[in-house]
């Protein structure tokens, strides 16, 4: 079997969480939002390891193992007011963005379509963005968007790829 690799990012892709924790069809899924260049990463934390011990023997009796979370992390120049909602949640009335009162929670599926002609596909995912808009004269204002991949149900993967 040849190896399978990884690189360049085409598109991040969102569709609507299923309650059945399945992950959307390939035609319910629009662009999210353009990505600055070179700004996405995906990346999956250490798990937290916890030994327990006995007073009678130096080496572990058991061993507890907790999955690392993971996160998916671009920034984006796209301050369209349907993006901001998207994004950061609140209304948009005759072109104008306002934001919510409270933060919302945003669940969306997630797809990172690849160049290599792979993705990552992440059924139930939580969405944050942040503003970092420096106002400079040769440079964009940005938002920083995170996004937490949650369980999309009992039984059913965080995170497929293929």
């Amino acid at each position: 079997m040849a190896e399978t690799k990884t690189y360049g990012l085409l598109q991040v892709l969102a569709g609507t969480v299923l309650t059945s924790g399945d992950f959307p069809d390939a035609g319910d899924m629009t662009e999210l939002c353009k990505t600055y260049k070179n700004s996405c990463e995906f990346t999956e934390a250490d798990p937290t390891i916890t030994d327990e011990f006995s007073d009678q023997q130096d080496d572990p009796i058991h061993t507890f193992i907790e999955k690392g979370s993971k996160e998916i992390k671009f920034s984006t120049f796209d301050y369209t007011p349907a993006t901001l909602v998207k994004l950061k949640g609140g209304t948009s009335l005759n072109d104008v963005w306002s934001e919510p009162a409270t933060i919302p929670e945003i669940f969306q599926a997630i797809e990172l379509k690849l160049a290599s002609g792979n993705s990552f596909k992440f059924p139930k995912c939580r969405i944050f963005a942040k503003f970092n808009a420096k106002l400079v004269k040769n440079g964009l204002s940005l938002l920083e968007v995170t996004i937490k991949p949650v369980l999309p149900a009992d039984g059913k993967p965080v995170v497929m790829f293929g």
